[in-house]
């Protein structure tokens, strides 16, 4: 047997000596690794891309390094939405191969269409939030959040699922229709969708006595002919351009790919003269003496293999940090952008985020100036909905607005009023130790208050309450 990984001779039982494989175990990890490989290509052919994922998932824990499989991944996930997902596999997969790999490609598309990734980003952010939502009862509030996520990233299939389980759930039956429809658009086999559409038909099937379950097979077929065909977002057909005349490439490739594989795998017969059993025996007693001292090719290899590891994972962290400060880049250009177009917030919210040790000195000054021409119009604008926010009783997302609002703008006319309402917010917590400190604030800094007497009254309470 020739071993599959070094190409040395195996003179007897499936073991290298040479460099310790384990040929046998390399054979069936190969084998599934392919199996799995060949399966999300198949999957993300007909679209099925949920299930193209896990295969691919599946096939990349048999083969950490497969480059190939981690960027069908990442084009799977692009295509349900999770463009972070996508980018993840494809960096890393770029970690793995450097030249000649599509990811940096794709990574590159996205980074070009800023504007289309700042989209994908919002989606996914309104997505978070209308859980966030959820979980504290705000279903209307939830419920505009999936659909502006929705809006924005057409193909996040999840947040077409929670608004699908949301309809069914207080019995809006056409809606519920009309989200399942559009991601089984998406994600052909979705099993979320199809769970849910097995739920209507049946609770269909059950009032009028008419339905069969032929009819949920046919379940696009009819909704194409009701005239619920929506046309797809413009803004997806340049990354989507790329990514999938690559798809077409990976599944031309099962061909050559299970040759190569088939051709690593297939064992080699070997000559078995005794002379050479006795030259490998020797070469055995000398490996193990020098496994006692550490020197055998095997804990050279071993300790090889360690370094190359944590070279890689310093690579990888290093391209990491390039791609994040590349992206900082980009987010300055455009908030220098928005504020050009009199969009404020939307600048602000770029600004607010960008992380200071990871700008030069020159991109420091700059994006001071630029915070000082946007962040008082996007304070007073976070003010405003935190008020309202307030008066409806959602006391967390107020809270959050109206923080951000005294970071963006700490010394403006209405930054009183800010700070009344969060010390308000903090006692009705509770948090006594916190609503005293805003209060002290406009009684230390805003002696012309409007809120000034009612701060001072408020302080006196909670200090003769300790």
């Amino acid at each position: 047997m020739i071993c599959n990984r070094c190409s040395k001779e195996i003179p007897r039982g499936h073991v290298c000596f040479n460099c310790g494989t384990d040929n046998l175990l390399l054979q069936k990890t190969r084998t599934a690794s392919l199996r799995q490989y060949n399966k999300g290509v198949s999957f993300a052919k007909e679209g099925d891309y949920s299930a193209a994922v896990e295969a691919l998932k599946e096939c990349i824990i048999f083969d950490k390094h497969n480059f190939v499989a981690r960027n069908l991944l990442g084009i799977a996930y692009f295509q349900l939405g999770l463009v972070t997902d996508a980018l993840r596999e494809w960096i890393i997969s770029a970690s793995i191969k450097k030249e000649k790999n599509p990811a940096q490609r794709y990574i590159d598309s996205l980074q070009k269409n800023a504007r289309l990734l700042d989209k994908l980003s919002d989606g996914i952010n309104m997505y978070n939030k209308a859980l966030e939502q959820f979980k504290q009862g705000n279903n209307d509030l939830a419920v505009i959040q999936l659909k502006k996520a929705v809006d924005v990233n057409p193909s996040l299939v999840e947040a077409n699922n929670l608004l699908t389980a949301y309809y069914l759930s207080v019995h809006d039956k056409s809606r519920a229709k009309k989200t399942i429809y559009k991601t089984l658009k998406v994600d052909k086999r979705n099993p979320k969708a199809l769970e849910y559409l097995a739920e209507l038909t049946s609770s269909e099937k059950a009032v009028s006595g008419k339905k069969n379950s032929s009819e949920s097979n046919d379940f696009a077929e009819g909704y194409i002919e009701n005239g619920y065909v929506e046309k797809t977002d413009g803004f997806f057909r340049k990354i989507t351009s790329v990514v999938r005349t690559d798809l077409a490439l990976f599944a031309a490739g099962i061909i050559l790919t299970s040759a190569v594989f088939i051709t690593l795998i297939m064992p080699s017969t070997v000559s078995s003269e005794q002379s050479k059993i006795e030259t490998m025996q020797k070469r055995i007693a000398e490996l193990e003496d020098e496994n006692l001292n550490g020197t055998s090719a095997f804990a050279i290899k071993y300790n090889n293999l360690e370094e190359e590891y944590k070279k890689l994972q310093e690579e990888n962290e290093k391209f990491q940090g390039e791609y994040s400060v590349k992206q900082q880049e980009l987010d300055i250009q455009t908030a220098q952008a928005y504020i050009a177009s009199d969009e404020f917030d939307k600048a602000a919210e770029l600004l607010y985020n960008l992380k200071a040790d990871m700008l030069t000195d020159e991109d420091l000054a700059n994006v001071e100036n630029l915070r000082e021409q946007c962040y008082p119009y996007a304070g007073e604008t976070l003010y405003n909905l935190g008020q309202e926010l307030f008066n409806d009783g959602n006391l967390s997302e107020a809270k959050l607005n109206l923080s951000k609002a005294l970071d963006m703008a700490p010394d403006e006319s209405f930054s009183d009023n800010i700070l009344y309402v969060l010390a308000q917010i903090y006692e009705q917590e509770g948090d006594n130790a916190q609503a005293k400190e805003y209060y002290g604030r406009i009684v230390n800094e805003f002696s012309s208050s409007d809120v000034f007497s009612r701060s001072e009254q408020k302080l006196t309470e909670l200090s003769s309450q300790t």
